[in-house]
């Protein structure tokens, strides 16, 4: 076997090459270990890992803001209410709250409807309709039906009848409205990640199947005039029609004045 004859500058050669690609590979390695440092601190100790801290802590604070501002968005329809019930339990607050939030609307405006079509009242009636969402036997049936087609609408929910519904407390009926609410929405607006305004919330208590037109009730149209004269005082700038603005200002007013919803503000 023939054994070539290795030269020493070609020894020396190699082992420069050698050590050339080591000191690349530690260069290399060095670059990537910080990286590697601050990713094990950040499934460690999160927030000590710098890099990590500096997305972590807006996260923190606008988690923060969401508690924060929660808190004072109850503490302001607490408020609103508790001007005309002031022995007002925390759930029926949550409960609103939660009613706007699922349905899209302003808690604000829930509440200034609530307060027109009852005082808050769970025993109100008013001819067939009952509650504080002033429901009658075919608004009830509509949100106990919603609860068999949405699963997430169950919460609260049993099959009762109206005067069942009448002897509930208020806390317990608020459900039943966060239904009707749903299933007209579903039913009239068809498009359920629409935000309310008051007008559209309270048009779709009024006359649901009218919400979408230029007018929801007017004196002088054969379809709707009974509608205007049983409800003429919802005519807020008298001028024949009931429209969703009228319906807006009326809730307006009712927050201002009623329920003075600016000294809640505060």
């Amino acid at each position: 076997m023939h054994i070539p004859h290795i030269k020493g500058a070609q020894v020396r050669g190699a082992l420069h090459h050698l050590k050339s690609a080591c000191v690349e590979k530690e260069q290399a390695a060095k670059k990537m270990l910080p990286g590697l440092i601050l990713c094990a601190q950040s499934f460690a100790l999160p927030v000590q890992a710098p890099g990590v801290a500096r997305i972590i802590r807006p996260n923190a604070q606008m988690e923060k803001d969401v508690f924060v501002n929660a808190g004072l968005k109850f503490k302001q329809i607490k408020g609103m209410i508790a001007k005309t019930l002031p022995d007002v339990s925390d759930e029926f607050v949550q409960g609103i709250l939660e009613t706007a939030k699922t349905v899209k609307c302003e808690p604000e405006d829930l509440t200034a409807l609530l307060f027109k079509e009852s005082q808050f009242k769970p025993n109100a009636k008013n001819g067939n309709f009952v509650g504080i969402g002033q429901m009658n036997r075919n608004s009830l049936r509509l949100s106990i039906r919603h609860a068999a087609v949405d699963k997430n609408a169950k919460k609260g929910i049993q099959d009762i009848v109206l005067e069942g519904f009448r002897r509930l407390p208020r806390e317990q009926q608020i459900p039943y409205v966060r239904n009707y609410i749903l299933a007209a929405k579903k039913s009239y607006i068809k498009n359920m990640d629409k935000h309310l305004s008051g007008g559209e919330l309270y048009g779709l208590f009024y006359t649901p199947a009218r919400v979408n037109k230029k007018f929801l009730a007017g004196a002088n149209d054969p379809e709707t005039s009974s509608m205007y004269y049983s409800n003429k005082s919802l005519d807020y700038d008298k001028d024949s029609i009931i429209t969703k603005k009228d319906l807006q200002k009326i809730l307006d007013d009712v927050k201002t004045y009623d329920l003075n919803v600016r000294l809640a503000k505060k």
